[in-house]
């Protein structure tokens, strides 16, 4: 266990902000933030005062990060910030579905790296995030066409209130669209330690989304191999390779925006504008959302706006994917990165009658 004072936190958050929190507690086991909380019972949750465990405070408020991928720091934090350090992989048997518990702290990619090697299907999608296992489950992280919670089967946390472990099935979870109840109705109450994922070792490849079935075709047809999780993985790592910033070159939290998704209404409108603006063969790409609600990529509507590659200080709109807010010169304020997000969604929103709303967490 760690428990660090006045702690710079530029590691961790992948925009690289610099940034600080008044204390910092690494645990490594259930045991250690059992023991936590033993000694603080008012320190690791929703309660108003807390401890350190050596007759001194905890800061409030409290606040439990993974490696910070999905967080934009707004100033220096004032409270503690906590961080599972918790890494193991156990698998549990099984001919096709094959139960896999990851630790919250595993990175996420690395994650998606052991299934590959393993030839178990489910994660290969979804390969190349940033973080960790942990706030995966808590964000529902999705991408080319795959969520985290078609294949997560448990959620294993901490009870911050009562002290104990509980596991959630992923019906329990009320999982969407980045959405979950650690989210939502139960926030800052549960601390996921562990994820439990159904797996298979049966081929089961999702290509369905964009250009990945033709990109995944020419790999097939230049090996002459039978199709595997890490030839998907490879490809899903080259996609993402030519569209997103590496955090560790350029600082960003990825996708900043969620996708809207609007009454079908709203779509025709936005296509109305869009054959104005380009003529009548002018198509809005879309997704049925169910219900009369259709998904529009919020980095076309940027696009859209001309916005890609718009720059505010050290902070830009990234010029090949702008659905990515970036800290290009590595030295942003909280504010540039704002200042940002707010041209861009008052643009799209003056233009398109269309309000984007950040998928990043702001702290």
């Amino acid at each position: 266990m760690t428990i660090v004072q006045n702690k710079d936190l530029t590691a961790w958050n992948t925009f690289g902000l610099k940034v600080s929190c008044a204390c910092f507690v690494e645990y490594g086991s259930v045991a250690e933030l059992e023991d936590l909380w033993k000694r603080n019972r008012d320190g690791l949750g929703l309660p108003e005062t807390g401890g350190a465990g050596d007759g001194t405070a905890f800061p409030r408020p409290i606040l439990h990060i993974g490696r910070g991928s999905n967080l934009l720091f707004t100033k220096d934090f004032p409270g503690t910030v906590f961080h599972s350090d918790i890494k193991f992989i156990e698998v549990d048997g099984g001919s096709d579905a094959v139960s896999v518990e990851v630790g919250a702290g595993v990175l996420w990619d690395e994650f998606c790296r052991w299934c590959a090697e393993q030839g178990l299907w489910g994660p290969e999608n979804l390969s190349g995030i940033p973080g960790e296992t942990g706030a995966a489950a808590v964000q529902n992280i999705g991408a080319y066409g795959v969520e985290a919670k078609d294949f997560i089967r448990l959620v294993k946390c901490f009870d911050c209130i009562t002290g104990k472990t509980v596991a959630f099935k992923v019906s329990e979870c009320r999982y969407g669209y980045r959405e979950s109840i650690f989210k939502t109705s139960a926030k800052g109450r549960y601390v996921v330690t562990s994820v439990c994922f159904s797996l298979s070792s049966d081929s089961r490849p999702r290509l369905e989304y964009g250009h990945v079935r033709s990109a995944v075709d020419k790999v097939l047809e230049d090996s002459g191999k039978p199709l595997t999780p890490a030839m998907v993985r490879d490809v899903i790592l080259s996609i993402r390779n030519s569209k997103l910033p590496d955090p560790a070159d350029v600082g960003s939290a990825g996708s900043f925006f969620k996708n809207p998704v609007v009454p079908r209404s709203d779509y025709e409108r936005v296509a109305s504008i869009a054959r104005i603006r380009h003529g009548d063969d002018c198509r809005v790409p879309h997704f049925d959302a169910g219900s009369g609600f259709i998904k529009i990529p919020a980095a076309w509507l940027i696009d859209q706006c001309g916005l890609k590659g718009y720059r505010d200080g050290n902070a830009a709109v990234y010029e090949r994917q702008p659905l990515v807010i970036v800290n290009l010169t590595g030295e942003a304020a909280p504010e540039e990165i704002l200042a940002v997000e707010k041209k861009v969604s008052d643009t799209v929103f003056s233009r398109f009658g269309i309000r984007l709303y950040p998928e990043v967490e702001h702290i």
